[in-house]
C-alpha cells in the first residue's frame, strides 16, 4: 500500500491532503535511493491468473532499461507475461488524461443511480 500507515486511518479527505506533506521527506527519500541505484520508481499493479493470492498493488523500483522506466505523463503500460510470452508482450499508449477519466466516473456514477433508480 503506498498510503503510509498513519495516513490509512485518517476520517476525511481534507485530513488526508492536509497531513500528505508529513511525507514528503519519505518519498523524496525512496526516489532519491532509485535514482542513486540507476531506476526510477512505478506505481505498478501484478495480476496472476494462475494464483489470485499473488495479486498487488505496489511501488516498485525499474532500471532505466526496463519498459516501465519510458512512461510520461498519464501513459499506461500492461506487460503479458504467458506460457507463451515468456519474454513480457508490451502494450503501451495515451491514458485518457484528467477531464476524460472524470467524465467516465461520473458517467459509472450516472449508471448506478439508473439502476438503483436513485432520484434527485
Amino acid at each position: 500500500n503506498i498510503v503510509p500507515e498513519p495516513l490509512r486511518a485518517v476520517e476525511s479527505a481534507d485530513e488526508f491532503m492536509a497531513r500528505l506533506p508529513e511525507f514528503d521527506a519519505h518519498f523524496k527519500a525512496l526516489n532519491d535511493d532509485a535514482l542513486a541505484s540507476g531506476s526510477v520508481l512505478r506505481y505498478v499493479g501484478s495480476v496472476d491468473a494462475v494464483d489470485p493470492t499473488r495479486c498487488c498493488v505496489r511501488l516498485a523500483r525499474f532500471p532505466h532499461d526496463h519498459p516501465f522506466a519510458a512512461l510520461k505523463g498519464s501513459d499506461n503500460i500492461v506487460a503479458f507475461t504467458t506460457e507463451r510470452f515468456p519474454i513480457p508482450l508490451i502494450v503501451q499508449g495515451a491514458g485518457a488524461g484528467a477531464a476524460v477519466t472524470a467524465f467516465g466516473i461520473f458517467a459509472d456514477l450516472i449508471k448506478v443511480c439508473e439502476r438503483f433508480a436513485v432520484s434527485s
